[in-house]
This record gives structure tokens, sequence and C-alpha cells, in this order.
């Protein structure tokens, strides 16, 4: 008679181990579905930056050009 209720008490208690296992499992698998999104869209974020950095470097450079070509001709008109 006691065994039968330490059975029936274990059963259960292994079953509400693994309900409660189980839970956890999916709220794991969740998370990492989450993250793969934040990081695919910081991915997407830094590819951004890096095509406008590529850009801006591309700017500075014109322009540093044209100072220069600038700054040459004032030297040779004042010289």
């Amino acid at each position: 008679m006691i065994a039968a209720i330490v059975s029936v008490l274990g059963a259960g208690f292994l079953a509400m181990l693994f309900f409660f296992m189980r839970g956890i499992r999916a709220d794991i698998a969740q998370l990492r579905t989450e993250m793969r999104a934040e990081f695919a869209a910081v991915r997407g974020e830094l590819q951004a930056m890096r095509v406008d950095i590529a850009a801006l470097q591309q700017t500075v450079s014109r322009h540093d050009g044209i100072l220069s070509e600038q700054s040459r001709r004032l030297g040779m008109a004042t010289s």
C-alpha cells in the first residue's frame, strides 16, 4: 500500500518535472529564434554603416583632391 502511494507520487513528480523541462526547452528555442533575428538585424545595420562609411571616404577623398588642387593653384598664383 505505501509502495503504491510512493510509486504514484513519484510518477506524478516525474510527470511534473517532464512538463517543466519541456516548457524550458520551448522557451530556450524561442529565445534562440529571437536572438537570431536580432543578430540578423544588427548585421544588416552594420552593412549599411559600412556602405555609408565607404561613401563618406569617397566624398572626403574627392574634397581633399579639390582642396589640394585649389591650394596648388593659389600657391602658383602668389609665387
